[in-house]
């Protein structure tokens, strides 16, 4: 998946669990979320740019930047942030990442396992339901995102790959510990085992 791809998966994602909050206000948190992802602001805001209601029509909001000024915002009297055209969009950028999970493996069994991993993604995020807080959702989603980057090795499996989340999973395991399961084990399996697929 390249980059720029990664990157705008990253702020859809975010802005698809912000409904009827389409301002400026929720701009700012996805670009302080976005620090822990790497992303710069102004790469942020030229991605909402190109994305919004005037160019690629994939977000229902518009967006006039100007550096000096700063960024203003039309919402066009918009509920959510994704046009139609921006949720398939979105699940076509899930669906790519997700269609190569395990690409090392036996390409025959590959469609079923990304079948598999790409449900227990779904039922992790469906948790955002049980979350308490707005700040725990969007984490809920960071982490989804994460996961989603580590199985698919378009993120690099260290130790500590996902210690910014650890005060959160403690938080929230027992809702979150079943669909995570499956996910941790194979992750688990490939950092043990050198992450050797040829074996």
């Amino acid at each position: 998946m390249e980059t720029d791809d990664k990157k705008r998966e990253f702020i859809l994602s975010y802005l698809e669990t912000q409904p009827n909050q389409v301002n400026l206000k929720v701009v700012r948190q996805l670009i302080e979320f976005s620090k822990n992802n790497n992303y710069a602001a102004p790469d942020i805001l030229y991605e909402l740019m190109l994305m919004d209601q005037t160019h690629e029509k994939i977000l229902t909001a518009t967006f006039d930047l100007d550096f000096v000024d700063g960024v203003k915002l039309f919402n066009n009297k918009a509920d959510r942030w994704l046009t139609d055209r921006g949720q398939k969009y979105l699940q076509s950028l899930k669906l790519q990442e997700s269609q190569s999970i395990h690409s090392n493996l036996d390409p025959g069994n590959a469609g079923d396992t990304d079948t598999a991993y790409d449900g227990y993604l779904t039922q992790l995020i469906a948790c955002k339901d049980k979350m308490q807080t707005e700040a725990d959702k969007v984490t809920l989603q960071e982490f989804t995102i994460d996961l989603r980057h580590l199985l698919t090795d378009s993120k690099k499996l260290e130790e500590g790959a996902l210690n910014k989340f650890q005060p959160f999973i403690e938080r929230n395991w027992r809702d979150l510990s079943t669909p995570m399961t499956p996910i941790l084990v194979e992750l688990s399996r490939r950092f043990l085992f050198a992450m050797a697929y040829d074996a």
